[in-house]
């Protein structure tokens, strides 16, 4: 996996609530999604999801961070004076989503996919 988490911050604040990312190679953001979950007491977490994102197509440099708010706003990207980028990302949600400690997230690489309108 080219991305891994770095943090959860100001979880239940939905103003600020959010999940840090960064990259540790080269990569298409578009084959990664995030699921909140919740984890167990026996140290595993739900493989049923209440909330999940799915990025939109963007390539993501090794060493640049990304930043996804659980709320709304427009998506834009900062690029650092090291020469590396800060991508943020809005779930859009209009709560927040981590408001337990029990509540986690999930990162998952999407290798492949298939899609359906349904009948």
């Amino acid at each position: 996996m080219e991305l891994k988490i770095i943090s959860v911050g100001d979880k239940g604040d939905l103003q600020n609530e959010r999940i840090g990312l960064q990259a540790i190679k080269d990569c298409e953001i578009k084959f990664y999604q995030l699921f909140r979950t919740e984890f167990l007491e026996s140290g595993g977490f739900y493989n049923r999801s209440t909330a999940a994102f799915w990025f939109a197509p963007k390539n993501i440099k090794a060493g640049d961070k990304v930043v996804v708010y659980t709320r709304t706003g427009v998506d834009k990207s900062e690029v650092k004076a090291d020469g590396t980028t800060v991508h943020f990302f809005y779930w859009g949600l209009n709560q927040a989503i981590f408001t337990d400690n029990k509540h986690g997230v999930v990162l998952a690489e999407m290798v492949n996919w298939e899609i359906s309108k349904g009948k």
